[in-house]
């Protein structure tokens, strides 16, 4: 199965799945990585808040949704209404600076 060279999954292995037809077909499988409870923001979705909005303004970037998405594997991504409590991950390194010299 080919996978795009921008897609998430691209540097994956590969696992093979046996259909009853007899097709084999070759899928990439992701492993969500640990996130620690304490490390989750709670955000309230408000107005006519999305999934891509929330991506850009926490991530700086609306591509990626799947961030928050995987973040809340019961809530389907379209079904955020307001009022409804949405685990946003941590963004790694965002906004992080490191001095590399002392005063």
């Amino acid at each position: 199965m080919p996978v795009d060279v921008n897609s998430r999954y691209r540097a994956l292995p590969s696992y093979e799945v046996h259909r009853a037809d007899g097709v084999t077909t070759a899928l990439p499988a992701r492993v969500l990585p640990p996130i620690g409870a304490l490390e989750m923001y709670n955000h309230r979705v408000t107005g006519v808040e999305t999934i891509e909005y929330m991506a850009w303004r926490y991530f700086g970037s609306s591509a990626s949704w799947w961030h928050i998405a995987d973040a809340n594997p019961l809530a389907f991504p379209l079904d955020y209404r307001p009022g409804a409590t949405v685990q946003v991950p941590p963004a790694r390194g965002v906004g992080r600076v490191l001095r590399t010299r002392s005063f």
